[in-house]
């Protein structure tokens, strides 16, 4: 993946995906198959006030957003579509009231369908994973609307 393709790619990513953009995603690493993402930390992502941890949703949201962006890696053109087809998430531990990291890295990829596994951890402990999950993604690329 060219720079110039990572450039574009992160601006799509952070300013174009409404809810990425709502949320304030930032990525902080990008290559073929892989992304880092950072999740910033707000007190509507709290899911129970009394304890101060982060919301299941967000925490899913998260992995979504990781798993399908590291299938979006593999996109041939803007034309092509990238959607969730299932995900399993196993929540290992609470996420405190701070921002998360989510990376996803694809472990296999066909013409139609890419699957990633996804983890949650907070920047200033990656040992200690939150959550982790594997998503399944369908692609349909521009070229299959022209047969």
């Amino acid at each position: 993946m060219t720079d110039s393709v990572k450039k574009i790619f992160k601006e799509v990513l952070e300013n174009h995906i409404p809810m990425i953009k709502f949320i304030g995603v930032k990525v902080l690493e990008l290559d073929a198959g892989y992304v880092k993402l950072l999740f910033p930390y707000k007190e509507e992502f709290i899911g129970d006030p009394r304890s101060k941890r982060l919301h299941g949703g967000y925490l899913a949201t998260a992995l979504d957003s990781a798993g399908g962006a590291a299938a979006m890696t593999y996109m041939t053109s803007q034309e092509d579509d990238v959607a969730t087809i299932d995900m399993r998430i196993d929540y290992l531990r609470p996420g405190k009231a701070k921002e998360i990291i989510a990376i996803g890295e694809v472990i296999s990829r066909r013409r139609r369908t890419i699957v990633s596994e996804m983890k949650i951890f907070h920047p200033d402990d990656e040992k200690k994973i939150i959550a982790i999950g594997r998503g399944v993604f369908s692609i349909k690329r521009k070229e299959d609307d022209e047969c």
